[in-house]
């Protein structure tokens, strides 16, 4: 199960909070989430995933479809072995350590 928080919309800018496991459904869930805001105009969003506790990794390849949204996504506060994952996919430009 995974919760979704929005923390704050500031102009093209949408910080969330992502909380749980990250499996093929929950991903489902993300990626319409996404899609819906950057129908709505944002173009950056800020994860926080501090508490998210796995991703499934045959998510892999379904994570390449994030960016197909057209969407800056920066990861935050991520535990250390979600950023290899990230990084295994290819995807560690998202990691955001700042």
């Amino acid at each position: 199960m995974i919760r979704i928080d929005t923390l704050k919309r500031c102009g093209t800018t949408l910080t969330i909070e992502l909380v749980g496991y990250i499996h093929r459904e929950e991903f489902a869930i993300l990626y319409d989430f996404l899609k819906s805001q950057a129908e709505e105009g944002i173009t950056e969003v800020c994860i926080v995933a501090n508490d998210v506790r796995a991703l499934n990794p045959l998510l892999g390849r379904e994570a390449t479809r994030l960016a197909q949204l057209g969407l800056r996504l920066r990861f935050q506060q991520l535990p250390r072995h979600l950023k290899y994952t990230l990084e295994y996919w290819g995807t560690e430009a998202w990691i955001d350590d700042e």
